[in-house]
């Protein structure tokens, strides 16, 4: 999760903060709550059942904004197809991850999302970016490898498929920049989710179990969970400033913790949560310097 490409009017920053932490809790609950299907579900079957939400959502919206709950017509089809791809390998992998790791490990590996959108930016946007953040990206990079311990046993495929995963949702945001403000919300929502619905069923197929009425409610909280959190950065975002919430985002580490003590009597890897630190550092001090040259920018 990362700063989304809202206009940003700050009104009323008290909401704003309190909309961004509940954000962070409704994603931690995506993420305890994926995490727990997978112990009994292929999580291809939660990749497809989770998306029913979303889409439902672009449908509706569809139908307030246009008349038809079908119109998608997007003016960047190439672009929306390419991020409808990404969300394949990006919520697969990330699922996978959470049924090999821990959340904490998971939580803080997926932390390289903003790292690799810094490094996106300079080709695909064209943004310069100075050493200092080229800089923090590196140390960025190093805080994982003190989390995965390399030479500390082996390196499972795990902690690779978060970082695919990752890689996947910085490419989908730095996209998403290139036309913010110029496709409507229902549009963004459904090519977000329209890709993992349609694999993710076809996959599922062969792993299919058929889910009682609990774990159809658990599976579809998924979605709702999913759904609120990224309405909450919307709107915290329109009524706080950036460099004010962004680091509000990395409380889903101690949401993890919780969730990995609660829920998976999982104990916290002390390097686990040194490389946190140096990752979380190293996120913030991009978001500081990012802030700084943006207004600087627009005092010019």
């Amino acid at each position: 999760m990362t700063t989304p490409a809202i206009v940003n009017t700050p009104i009323k920053p008290l909401l704003a903060f309190v909309l961004m932490g509940t954000a962070v809790l409704f994603f931690s609950l995506v993420d305890a709550t994926a995490k727990w299907l997978t112990q009994g579900y292929d999580p291809w079957q939660i990749v497809f059942l989770s998306r029913i939400v979303p889409i439902t959502v672009a449908l509706i919206v569809a139908y307030r904004e246009t008349g038809n709950p079908f119109n998608f017509y997007t003016k960047f089809p190439k672009v929306q197809i390419l991020r409808a791809a990404l969300t394949i390998p990006m919520i697969w992998c990330f699922f996978t991850g959470l049924k090999l790791m821990s959340l904490a490990e998971t939580i803080t590996i997926a932390f390289t999302a903003p790292l690799f959108i810094t490094m996106l930016s300079r080709p695909l946007l064209g943004e310069q970016i100075g050493r200092r953040r080229w800089g923090a990206v590196v140390v960025g990079f190093v805080g994982i490898l003190v989390a995965l311990r390399p030479g500390v046993g082996e390196i499972s495929i795990g902690p690779i498929l978060v970082i695919i995963s990752a890689f996947a949702y910085a490419l989908s945001m730095v996209l998403l920049r290139r036309f913010a403000g110029q496709e409507p919300t229902h549009n963004i929502l459904f090519y977000s989710a329209i890709g993992a619905f349609l694999v993710g069923g076809f996959n599922s197929v062969p792993v299919w179990i058929k889910p009682d009425a609990i774990d159809w409610g658990l599976l579809l909280l998924v979605g709702v969970w999913g759904v609120l959190g990224s309405y909450a950065v919307i709107r915290a975002y329109r009524l706080g400033e950036a460099s004010m919430l962004a680091p509000l985002e990395y409380t889903a580490l101690i949401w993890s913790i919780m969730f990995d003590l609660w829920l998976f009597s999982l104990t916290p890897i002390p390097a686990v949560l040194l490389g946190a630190a140096i990752v979380i550092a190293a996120n913030v001090y991009i978001a500081h310097r990012e802030h700084r040259i943006a207004k600087a920018a627009a005092v010019q």
